[in-house]
């Protein structure tokens, strides 16, 4: 039986099933976004809440951008309930937690597709500039995943020398630095190509290795490395 064929029939089958049984069975991905929103706040609350879901999906639209609302958002709705905010939290936490203990232990680079997933799960849907510094051992094993500094909408302040200094401590011999658009464009600014050859000549005196600098949009991203921005 073809890939096509079994999909099909594993859809028609999820028709005749609750959410809860859908999830249960291994089939949540059949759902839709609607549905698993409906079906988490209906868990946590024990109760039946249509209102608020429909306020919820008709805020937000889909479970990841839910998830990427802050508490402060979260309050500003009627009846969401002082429990469901923290229990979001948790399965923002959960999720990306998930998406970093599937890196790879040792060539993470290699992994590129894994370690995209995980960027964009962390950064993707942030509303501020947030910018993270990957710090790698010889092995390209991943041994901290940090953020260096959060900014506003459209800058974030970078410090070469942290970021150099850090990598000493750490004894690290590369670096992978990591910041989003939340414009949800990629496209490099003047001021990013700048702060990039400042971080590279930084990490240059004290022996360690840029390996690449990635912009994180919404469903986009860019490589330097690949395109020869550094």
């Amino acid at each position: 039986m073809s890939d096509t064929i079994t999909e099909t029939a594993i859809r028609r089958d999820t028709h005749t099933l609750t959410p809860e049984q859908t999830v249960i069975s291994g089939r949540g991905r059949h759902l839709t976004d609607e549905a698993l929103i409906r079906l988490f706040i209906e868990i946590i609350t024990s109760r039946e809440q249509t209102n608020l879901c429909a306020t919820l999906v008709s805020r937000h639209t889909s479970l990841a951008n839910l998830l990427s609302a802050s508490p402060k958002e979260l309050e500003s709705i009627d009846d969401i309930g002082s429990h469901i905010i923290p229990m979001l939290q948790v399965l923002k936490e959960a999720s990306l937690r998930y998406n970093h203990a599937r890196l790879p232990s040792e060539d993470l680079l290699n992994s590129e597709k894994k370690l995209l997933d995980y960027l964009t799960a962390r950064l993707a849907r942030e509303n501020i500039e947030q910018f993270r510094v990957l710090f790698l051992n010889e092995r390209q094993s991943l041994i901290k995943d940090e953020a260096q500094a959060r900014g506003t909408v459209n800058h974030t302040p970078v410090y070469p020398r942290e970021v150099a200094r850090r990598a000493m401590e750490l004894d690290a011999t590369g670096v992978v630095l990591v910041h989003n658009h939340p414009s949800g464009d990629p496209t490099p600014s003047e001021a990013d190509l700048i702060m990039t050859k400042h971080v590279e000549a930084a990490l240059d005196a004290v022996g360690t290795t840029l390996i690449d600098h990635f912009i994180i949009g919404n469903g986009q991203h860019i490589s330097f490395k690949k395109n020869n921005l550094f």
